[in-house]
C-alpha cells in the first residue's frame, strides 16, 4: 500500500476511522488471527473507543499505562493467550519474572502494574511483555542477556535465534497488516476486520 493512499485516507477520515486504521497498522496480525496480542500507543481516550469499535469481535483491549497524554494499549485474543500461557517455556519464563498465577486475568493485572511502574520511573522494564506478545522465549532471553545488542536481525522484535523462521513470521505479519489496513480503507468497521477466534492459528 502506497504512502499516498494512506495519507489521502487519513486526511479524509473521521477520528474513528483513523483510530481503526491505527489499530490495523499496529495490530493487524491480531486482527487477522495469526498473533495473540499486540501493543499500540494512542491518544488519550482511545481505549474506550477501541473497546466500542471491537465489540462483537473476539479481541479485547486493556489499558497498560497512560504517559504524557498517550495511552499504551494491549489488544489480545483471550483463547489464544490462555493457550500460550499454558506452554512450558512460557510458564517457566513468567515464573522467573515473579508470576505465580498463569490465569489470563492474573497475568495481565501483574503486567499492567509492572508496566505502569516502568512508564513512571523509566526503570525495571518488564521483559515478560515480549513473551506475552508471543515473541520466542529464546529471543526474549537473548535480548536480556545481550542488553538489546548483537541480534541477528530486527523487525517486529530483535531476533537472536532461528532467523529463517523469523523471516517467515515477519512476512505473515506484513501480509496481515496490509490486509487489515486495506479493509479499514475500504470502509469495513474494525469488528468486521477482526476474524473470529475460532479461525485464529494456535499451537
Amino acid at each position: 500500500m502506497s504512502a499516498e493512499v494512506m495519507l489521502d485516507f487519513l486526511a479524509a477520515s473521521s477520528p474513528e476511522s483513523r483510530l481503526g486504521f491505527q489499530a490495523a497498522n499496529h495490530c493487524g496480525p491480531v486482527l487477522k488471527g495469526i498473533k495473540i496480542s499486540n501493543i499500540m500507543t494512542a491518544e488519550k481516550g482511545a481505549w474506550r473507543r477501541l473497546q466500542r469499535a471491537l465489540r462483537g469481535s473476539s479481541i479485547l483491549c486493556v489499558l497498560l499505562a497512560v504517559h504524557r497524554e498517550r495511552e499504551i494499549l494491549l489488544l489480545y485474543r483471550y483463547g489464544g493467550l490462555k493457550n500460550h500461557l499454558e506452554k512450558v517455556q512460557v510458564r517457566e519464563f513468567l515464573v522467573s519474572c515473579g508470576y505465580d498465577d498463569m490465569a489470563v486475568a492474573s497475568v495481565l493485572i501483574r503486567l499492567r502494574s509492572r508496566y505502569a511502574r516502568y512508564v513512571l520511573s523509566g526503570q525495571g522494564f518488564p521483559h515478560e511483555l515480549g513473551v506475552i506478545l508471543e515473541y520466542p522465549v529464546e529471543d526474549v532471553r537473548g535480548f536480556i542477556e545481550n542488553r538489546g545488542k548483537n541480534f541477528l536481525m530486527e523487525k517486529y522484535w530483535k531476533v537472536y535465534h532461528d532467523r529463517e523462521q523469523a523471516l517467515v513470521t515477519f512476512a505473515l505479519y506484513d501480509q496481515a497488516r496490509e490486509t487489515a489496513m486495506g479493509e479499514v480503507i475500504a470502509g469495513y468497521p474494525l469488528h468486521e476486520v477482526a476474524v473470529e477466534e475460532r479461525e485464529e492459528i494456535t499451537e
